[in-house]
Order: C-alpha cells, then sequence, then structure tokens
C-alpha cells in the first residue's frame, strides 16, 4: 500500500512525499518547489525539512525557522 505525506508551509500545501521503491518521492504541487519535484528522500520528515529549506531561501531567512 503507497503511504503519503503531505508537506505545508503556514496552511499552504507546497507538495506531498509517498512511499516509492527506494524511499519516498516528492511530488511539488507548489511552484516553488518545483525544482525538488521527483527527488527521493530517505524519509517524509527530510523532504519537508529541504521543501521548506527552498522555501525559506527563495524569501532570503535560511536560517530563521525556529
Amino acid at each position: 500500500m503507497i503511504q503519503s505525506h503531505t508537506i505545508n508551509d503556514k496552511g499552504h500545501l507546497i507538495g506531498v512525499a509517498t512511499t516509492a521503491d527506494h524511499g519516498w518521492l516528492f511530488t511539488a504541487i507548489d511552484p516553488r518547489v518545483e525544482d525538488l519535484h521527483g527527488s527521493c528522500f530517505r524519509s517524509p520528515a527530510e523532504a519537508e525539512r529541504v521543501a521548506l529549506l527552498v522555501l525559506d531561501r527563495g524569501r532570503g531567512t535560511v536560517g530563521a525557522r525556529a
């Protein structure tokens, strides 16, 4: 059975991590994280962490998230 984990930023859906053969596959919903579309991660938490870092980089706030 395929498992999924939604990834949100401040209440807005930005992507979904779904189980794949070798980890978790990221599907971008928000165009700001489109570069990550199709990337494979070890866990949904890692996919979320990277997606939020990409958003923060675009905002110029890397390292400001608590």
